[in-house]
């Protein structure tokens, strides 16, 4: 039998820069028992992802490499362009995000999937939370460049359901080739300190984040006003940097990797047994995308791709961070969420879950508010890769 052909759109990240490896190696560890020749990806490289240049990754992958399926790392900006392509040659699209921009509202197409991992859901279910916890009139501080995103509007968005009147946003100037945040944060905490905030947000990226804890822990009035950071910012790879620090935060989380849950268990043993290293959130992506394929292996090998677009609209499956399906419409799953204070010291880092996260229904009134109040035209098609 010829292997199924997966082209695999791969961009470039100076962050990440395993994140193919690592989805890979998490779809072949869902499937222990099926042979790797069953299967055969060909990464396609994107540069930063831009809608032309995936465009032409998958005219090429189609066209000239005759793919059978259409996989990666894709922006929803740059989604529609390439709809028309897998439709004319009735290809399967099944796609992974971040969630750094929430879902489309309309439908796109019955040959798309995705498998996101909803990060946008967690800022809503945050902005839910701190009001709740911390009052009104909190401030949000992120650089220009996070600013662009749809996760500083699920935030406000969480606040407002929640009872929220006033949250001030205070976006750092870009200053090529300068951190954002070095230099620009001494100024605002000195404004923040005659009329300090019920709590402050921070959402930042990369090392960025890294220099904002370091900033912040020198402020004064550190640990008096609560700190609630994004989930990325409360990352292993972010934290391990700053652990010394002495802080404590707030922060959400979509997937813990020391639960002791039994899939959660079974599902690092065979990643580990399979690869030798740690898994992280690339390999879960990849280990619930083959966990669905492992269930359509039949139709998949006949080729019957009808069936295989239909099952796909239809299955559900369980994953280490719950239930899990890929076809965008009312019955898309939502994320459980915790809400975990975080401390910093001694290079330790301690979590624990203090509350339940609210998230939000694919086909919430929500969806669409956010996308009318964020037109911008920002063309960086991820955060963090």
């Amino acid at each position: 039998m010829q292997p199924i052909k997966i082209g695999f759109l791969t961009p470039y990240s100076s962050i990440y820069p395993s994140l193919t490896t690592s989805i890979v190696n998490g779809f072949y560890s869902a499937m222990p028992g099926v042979t790797q020749n069953m299967f055969r990806f060909q990464p396609e490289y994107i540069k930063q992802g831009g809608t032309k240049v995936v465009q032409e990754a998958v005219q090429k992958l189609i066209h000239f490499d005759n793919v059978d399926i259409i996989s990666g790392l894709v922006s929803y900006q740059s989604v529609p362009g390439i709809v028309p392509i897998l439709e004319s040659r009735k290809k399967v699209g099944f796609f992974f995000d971040l969630g750094e921009y929430i879902p489309f509202t309309q439908h796109i197409s019955n040959h798309l999937f995705f498998n996101s991992f909803q990060l946008w859901q967690s800022e809503y279910a945050l902005g839910y939370w701190a009001y709740k916890e911390f009052g009104d009139k909190g401030a949000v501080i992120m650089p220009l460049y996070d600013a662009g995103y749809h996760l500083q509007s699920s935030f406000r968005q969480g606040a407002i359901a929640s009872g929220s009147q006033e949250i001030d946003y205070h976006v750092l100037a870009y200053v090529e080739g300068q951190s954002q945040v070095k230099g620009q944060l001494a100024s605002l905490f000195e404004k923040m300190e005659k009329e300090p905030p019920s709590f402050i947000h921070a959402l930042f990226c990369g090392t960025e984040a890294i220099d904002f804890f370091v900033e912040y822990s020198q402020w004064k009035l550190a640990g008096k006003i609560p700190l609630v950071v994004s989930a990325h910012m409360a990352s292993e790879e972010v934290l391990s940097a700053v652990s010394n620090l002495g802080l404590t935060m707030y922060s959400a989380s979509m997937w813990d990797y020391s639960s002791g849950d039994v899939l959660n268990t079974r599902f690092k043993q065979q990643y580990t047994a399979q690869t030798g290293t740690k898994a992280d959130i690339f390999s879960l992506l990849g280990f619930e995308m083959g966990t669905v394929f492992s269930k359509l292996i039949p139709e998949l090998t006949k080729r019957d791709w009808d069936t295989v677009i239909n099952n796909l609209k239809k299955e559900t499956i369980q994953s280490p961070r719950g239930e899990r399906n890929f076809f965008l419409d009312s019955d898309y799953s939502t994320p459980i969420i915790d809400i975990e204070k975080v401390e910093l010291g001694n290079n330790v880092v301690r979590k624990i879950a203090v509350s339940q996260g609210r998230s939000l229904k694919y086909s919430h009134s929500v969806f669409s508010e956010i996308h009318n109040e964020c037109v911008t035209g920002w063309q960086n098609p991820y955060l963090c890769v």
